[in-house]
């Protein structure tokens, strides 16, 4: 599967949702993750465990560029059902490959066309804002970063912040 993404900082929390949520139609899904990444030789693996005990092992590699960016990247799903599997696969991840950090976060989401549009209060370091815009197997990655350009002007975030990095990377640079 593929994306293209875009994450930046936030200067207004309050005015950003006002725009996303007149953009997308609607009040967001509001979403609790707590995000375990692994230490891995290439790309992210991490395991995300919501509230209600179901989970997502995310497979991703994109490069640490600001603006647009591609993403590729593989799920594998846990229902709540088989929330104590993906605890017991968190649990050997971790023995087989070490914890690289964890990431907590409240998500509001926001679907705005093909687009996630992802409003973020990071435990540690605040809020964000990241767009990913999910790719048609017939779309370009040039379509998609024409799209995620212009939601970026319509949220009115500035170039300047933008980062290029995922969370972990942020947390890793606070915490030294």
């Amino acid at each position: 599967m593929r994306n293209i993404e875009i994450k930046a900082r936030i200067t207004n929390y309050d005015n950003i949702c006002k725009i996303a949520e007149e953009l997308s139609g609607g009040p967001p899904k509001i979403i609790l993750q707590d995000d375990t990444f692994y230490k891995v030789n290439r790309g992210r693996l991490k395991m995300r465990f919501y509230s209600d005990s179901s989970a997502t092992l995310v497979r991703y590699d994109r490069d640490d560029e600001e603006g647009p960016k591609l993403s590729d990247y593989d799920l594998v799903e846990f229902s709540a059902v088989d929330g104590q599997k993906a605890k017991q696969l968190d649990e050997l991840l971790r023995k087989c490959l070490g914890s690289r950090g964890r990431v907590v976060k409240e998500r509001k989401l926001y679907m705005v066309g093909q687009t996630r549009v992802h409003i973020d209060s990071v435990q540690g370091l605040g809020h964000f804002m990241e767009l990913e815009v999910v790719l048609t197997p017939e779309q370009s990655v040039e379509e998609g970063q024409a799209i995620a350009r212009d939601l970026q002007k319509a949220l009115q975030v500035k170039d300047e912040d933008l980062i290029e990095c995922a969370y972990v990377d942020l947390l890793d640079k606070v915490n030294e």
